[in-house]
């Protein structure tokens, strides 16, 4: 797995403060769903959304939607620690920072998952089944 490239050398703080203004939905241990714009990114522990302060490493993850589509990255398998039914089994490993996983989500509309690195169990190469060819 060739993945070295994609490092940033980026905490998850300041990967969020490029994302201000972006539509995000906070998944939160204890509530669930937590959807609004990224207000304000504080220097160190806290972002602002929907009048509320969020602490982003304690969070099981974060999508951010309106971004664009990359095809950089490297197909990955990724467990987490909290039960996602394999919603993760194939997915775009897009970056890792020092203390986050990026990813690029599917489906209808573009947007990118940010992982606290406390929320991964292990990455692994996806299992890619191959088309039987017919004659």
């Amino acid at each position: 797995m060739k993945w070295h490239h994609l490092h940033t050398g980026k905490t998850l703080q300041q990967r969020l403060a490029e994302l201000q203004g972006h539509l995000a939905e906070l998944n939160t241990p204890r509530s669930g769903l937590e959807p609004g714009r990224i207000k304000r990114v504080y220097s160190r522990h806290f972002i602002k959304v929907n009048r509320q302060l969020f602490i982003p490493l304690s969070l099981l993850s974060i999508r951010v939607f309106d971004t664009p589509q990359t095809r950089r990255g490297v197909r990955v398998g990724i467990r987490t620690v909290f039960p996602s039914k394999n919603a993760f089994r194939n997915i775009r490993l897009v970056s890792v920072g020092l203390d986050y996983l990026e990813l690029q989500g599917t489906g209808k509309f573009p947007s990118r998952i940010l992982f606290p690195l406390s929320q991964i169990e292990s990455i692994h190469r996806p299992i890619i089944k191959k088309k039987k060819q017919t004659r």
